[in-house]
């Protein structure tokens, strides 16, 4: 009986792991839009990433924290985020860049 417990357990373990697992993203671009929740990216590479930006993701200019207010459409920006894929983004950190 304690066998079959532990097995369980592991492929348990091993059945959820791969769902919790996020990846770290850099996006480096221009802010194209910006929504309520959301942050529109067109990165370098030509593609527009709508990554997921919550109330209490930082933006920062210079290490240093800045109102939410200063992000701007145009903005240079480089964004920090976790995800499982581009396509399911969250903000971790936003920098402005000068």
């Amino acid at each position: 009986m304690g066998l079959r417990l532990t097995v369980a357990a592991v492929l348990l373990v091993l059945t959820i792991a791969p769902a919790v697992a996020h990846e770290k993203f850099k996006i480096v671009g221009s802010v194209v839009k910006i929504h309520a929740e959301q942050i529109d990216v067109k990165a370098v590479d030509g593609a527009t990433y709508e990554i997921d930006f919550l109330d209490g993701v930082p933006v920062t200019r210079k290490h240093k924290k800045v109102a939410r207010t200063e992000l701007r459409v145009g903005a240079k920006v480089i964004v920090n985020a976790l995800g499982h894929d581009m396509f399911d983004l969250e903000a971790v950190e936003v920098q402005l860049v000068d």
